[in-house]
């Protein structure tokens, strides 16, 4: 819109310049005329040009500055401003304009050939004026100085009002860009705003909010596949169980905790698969102390039959941050059952809650080098023979879902971190 008014003023000016100019040329000619007409006229009525208005016309002549020469049949000077021969050679009988350059401390001259009679016999009459000399060229030099200096605050006006009448007409697009940016597994239930979208675009805005809407409900299909399909391996998987633990047989306990290691397999490849469902609402608000205490009351048998003992330490008052909680506590169980892998036997498994995350302490022989790094954990490469390294991938994937990150630690005396920190802020508390 700038680039077609700015092309629209320089058009207008030049169409002016032009229409100036045309008005001009044209206004000079008739200035010639009139003067070179008025001097044959009183020619033929005082052939020496001495009478009282052949001679104010000859002053009016000079007080413009102008040139004048009356020549005779035989091409003799009959008299002049001073001249002492033609401005041009005579040539031919019509009337002619002509234009002199400017030569030994002379303007420029604009000038006119009258024939005196109906034919050249009769001589001729030339009359001249500088080019800047017209009257003409002062009205057009006033239009320039006093009216012309308006298009300057005129563009700039009209630029600026452009501007905003897009910047005002795009507002609710660069809405639509910053809710489509917060789009995501996290916050599948969100739509784009369609009030006060132009009509151009609202068709479009529209399409985006179907394709959200089939895609929430594919989110939703997966998630409640994932449930079903964990219901239906864990309950055979649980009737196994339950049968092996009627025998006192020592085979029996050696396939229980191989029962245990595949129940937690397709415990973390079911978590892996609904990761990909994760969605919270901005006002689902976790407590980080509540998920802490019941991770360590569901593991805490586990990890005491195994011969280890577990600790919690959490803040004075609640920790609150806006997630899933139920993807919070799948996340830190991995955590706990990955440090109760590489524990030794009476090792101590702690759960520190602090203000923007919470951290997984064992007295393990520590994470390999190669494991520490980001990429290592996102790829969900695993450290141990027997593992298939999905726990710490779903943790960092629930982690990078809520705006934070899995980090991992040797710690100086021996053992191992693992931190869930949350980039963002805790909430303010319910209420």
């Amino acid at each position: 819109m700038s680039i077609v008014a700015m092309v629209a003023i320089a058009a207008s000016v030049l169409f002016l310049y032009m229409r100036f100019k045309s008005s001009n040329d044209e206004f000079r000619e008739e200035t010639l005329s009139t003067f070179a007409k008025d001097l044959r006229k009183e020619l033929l009525t005082d052939p020496t040009l001495t009478g009282i208005h052949a001679t104010a016309l000859k002053m009016r002549i000079k007080e413009l500055r102008g040139e004048y020469v009356v020549i005779g049949a035989d091409g003799s000077i009959l008299d002049s401003s001073g001249l002492e021969q033609s401005l041009i050679p005579l040539l031919g009988h019509r009337t002619k304009y002509f234009q002199l350059p400017a030569s030994n401390g002379r303007k420029a001259l604009f000038g006119m050939m009258l024939p005196i009679g109906d034919n050249s016999a009769a001589g001729f009459i030339q009359v001249a004026f500088p080019r800047d000399h017209v009257i003409f060229d002062s009205i057009l030099e006033e239009f320039v100085a006093d009216i012309g200096w308006i298009w300057i605050p005129f563009v700039l006006v009209l630029l600026a009002t452009n501007v905003a009448v897009l910047a005002f007409a795009l507002r609710p697009l660069n809405t639509a860009a910053q809710e489509a940016m917060t789009i995501g597994p996290s916050s599948i239930a969100k739509r784009l705003t369609e009030a006060r979208m132009p009509e151009d675009v609202l068709a479009l805005i529209r399409s985006v909010n179907g394709a959200l809407d089939r895609l929430q409900a594919g989110f939703l299909s997966l998630e409640q596949f994932s449930g079903q399909l964990a219901h239906e391996l864990r309950t055979p998987l649980a009737i196994a169980k339950a049968r092996l633990s009627l025998s006192q047989d020592d085979t029996a306990r050696a396939v229980e905790r191989d029962f245990d290691d595949i129940e937690r397999v397709i415990t973390q490849l079911v978590d892996r698969v609904r990761i990909k469902t994760l969605h919270y609402e901005s006002d689902d608000v976790v407590d980080l102390c509540d998920v802490a205490a019941n991770v360590a009351r569901y593991l805490a048998p586990m990890i005491i039959d195994a011969g280890h003992n577990i600790e919690l330490r959490t803040e004075n008052t609640p920790v609150f941050i806006t997630g899933a909680a139920d993807y919070i506590f799948r996340a830190l169980r991995n955590l706990v059952e990955n440090a109760l892998h590489h524990s030794p036997v009476e090792g101590l498994i702690t759960i520190v809650v602090f203000e923007t995350g919470i951290t997984v302490i064992d007295e393990g022989p520590g994470f390999p080098e190669w494991r520490l790094t980001d990429a290592a954990v996102q790829e969900g490469k695993s450290d141990r023979k027997d593992g298939l390294g999905l726990g710490l991938s779903i943790v960092a994937e629930t982690m990078a879902a809520h705006g934070g990150r899995l980090k991992l630690e040797n710690l100086p005396g021996g053992g191992a971190s693992a931190t869930m920190a949350f980039h963002s802020p805790p909430s303010m508390l319910p209420g």
